[in-house]
């Protein structure tokens, strides 16, 4: 069986690290798989599936061009012909798609292609792009015009950032042309919230299964450490915080509230904030770039005595999976699919925006106790990358056999 997935990232970041999860599956099922990318590291043992559609000059030229015209999708004509080519020699049984913005492809010649060959498809939605004009998420600014034709579109300064002239119109009626030009479509919802606003799109007539986000619970265990020790923190609560961009929709100014509001006795460690966010952060927090590697991030989701969520839009998050594999637990807002991670032996769940429900939350998870950490732990063993993924091999090879 030949698998070949698409994705901005492999191996880095939440969404890489599930391609290469399913990809080490496939292989280890006897089959053969390749990562299309676009961006960003790959790690050393992930490169032997990785193929880079586009050169990273290439790639921020076109993103330059993306931001001016809101053209995600519009751009790396030659390296989607070079990717198809590729394709053609390798005879995929089955194309996998995870997330396609970050100016890598050229959509109008990728599902053209797609089209015509009649591959089957599977496509896992990380988030809402593909069925809005523009934005990833919807929820911060209450918009519902993706359920009839994106247009005005009141969050262009969002992920993918548009800088200029709104082209939500027009990339609305493109999507929705291309992708509904495929006949042998399957969606995959990695969380049960999913599946309603995809109910209620131009999509809502393609089959959809869920299969939960899974992680890797080799890489993702407690793992003891000294960083109390180094930064500070033994005799405090600590709450964790953690995200790979700090954008408004992620709740930076939450975590600054409930800080303040529960004082010294609790000390929080903001990770993936960038160097002038740190810079801002008030005394008693502590701010970090980024961690070395998984073990590191591991070591803080083990010393956390609980991992805060504050996000305002999210899908499946992988940090609320991440910390119950290391044995933590999570106050978070109810926020898309973050419910779902946990029952109530593992987290605590507010509306979002009440920070003062955040407070009690981390107060009653801190400071963790063993039959907490025994729970997390029992909880987190549900989202095994092993089982869950396997998933996604019972339907490849379903796909493959139907007549």
């Amino acid at each position: 069986m030949r698998i070949l997935q698409l994705n901005t990232v492999c191996g880095a970041k939440s969404t890489g690290r599930i391609a290469w999860e399913i990809a080490k599956l496939v292989e280890k099922d006897g089959g053969e798989c390749y990562i299309a990318c676009g961006a960003g590291y790959v790690p050393e043992d992930a490169k032997a599936f990785a193929y880079h559609t586009i050169k990273p000059i290439k790639r921020k030229a076109y993103s330059l061009i993306r931001k001016l015209f809101d053209a995600e999708g519009y751009f790396n004509i030659s390296g989607t012909k070079e990717l198809i080519r590729q394709i053609e020699i390798f005879e995929p049984d089955v194309i996998h798609i995870h997330n396609l913005h970050g100016c890598y492809l050229h959509l109008k010649t990728l599902f053209g292609y797609l089209a015509k060959k009649d591959i089957p498809v599977v496509w896992t939605l990380h988030d809402c792009w593909p069925f809005t004009g523009h934005c990833a998420y919807f929820d911060y600014s209450g918009c519902e015009k993706w359920k009839t034709g994106c247009h005005d579109c009141p969050q262009l300064k969002s992920y993918p950032e548009c800088v200029g002239v709104d082209g939500s119109r027009r990339n609305y009626q493109l999507k929705k042309e291309l992708f509904l030009g495929l006949k042998n479509l399957t969606m995959v919802a990695p969380c049960q919230w999913m599946k309603e606003p995809l109910s209620q799109s131009f999509l809502k007539n393609v089959p959809v299964r869920v299969i939960y986000n899974g992680v890797d619970l080799n890489g993702f265990t407690p793992t003891p450490g000294d960083l109390r020790q180094r930064y500070g923190l033994e005799n405090s609560k600590v709450a964790v915080a953690v995200a790979s961009d700090w954008d408004e929709r992620k709740g930076l100014r939450f975590l600054l509230e409930a800080a303040q509001k529960l004082g010294d006795e609790y000390r929080f460690v903001v990770i993936g904030l960038s160097h002038e966010q740190v810079e801002k952060l008030p005394g008693g927090m502590i701010g970090i770039e980024h961690t070395a590697n998984v073990e590191e991030l591991a070591q803080w989701y083990t010393t956390a005595d609980c991992l805060v969520n504050p996000s305002l839009e999210d899908n499946m998050p992988m940090v609320n999976l991440e910390a119950l594999a290391c044995g933590t637990p999570i106050a978070m807002f109810r926020t898309g699919g973050c419910p779902e991670a946990v029952d109530e032996r593992t987290g605590a769940v507010v509306e979002k925006g009440d920070v003062d429900g955040l407070c009690r939350a981390i107060r009653s998870l801190c400071p963790k106790t063993d039959a907490t950490k025994q729970a997390c732990l029992a909880r987190a063993r549900s989202f095994d990358a092993k089982l869950t993924f396997e998933q996604y091999l019972a339907l490849y090879k379903e796909l493959c056999t139907e007549p």
